[in-house]
């Protein structure tokens, strides 16, 4: 169940980073596109490093501080 909820934390992590990083990092990191690109545009996403290396680094921290965590007892 630790493994379950470790995944879970990296997937919602990773993509709260990967948007985070589009959104704000992107525009002001090369490459630079020859043309405008507009956030609603496939081009933007796929181009997307920062944010993947910011997704990438959140969802470790976060898988790993889930597996850190001492399972709490079933009882009050």
């Amino acid at each position: 169940m630790r493994y379950v909820t470790a995944v879970i934390a990296f997937a919602f992590m990773f993509a709260i980073g990967f948007v985070l990083g589009g959104w704000f990092l992107m525009p002001h990191l090369p490459p630079v596109p020859d043309h405008p690109v507009g956030v609603f545009e496939a081009e933007y996403w796929t181009t997307n490093w920062a944010g993947a290396l910011l997704g990438l680094a959140l969802g470790i921290l976060s898988a790993r501080s889930s597996l850190k965590r001492k399972p709490q007892s079933a009882g009050g």
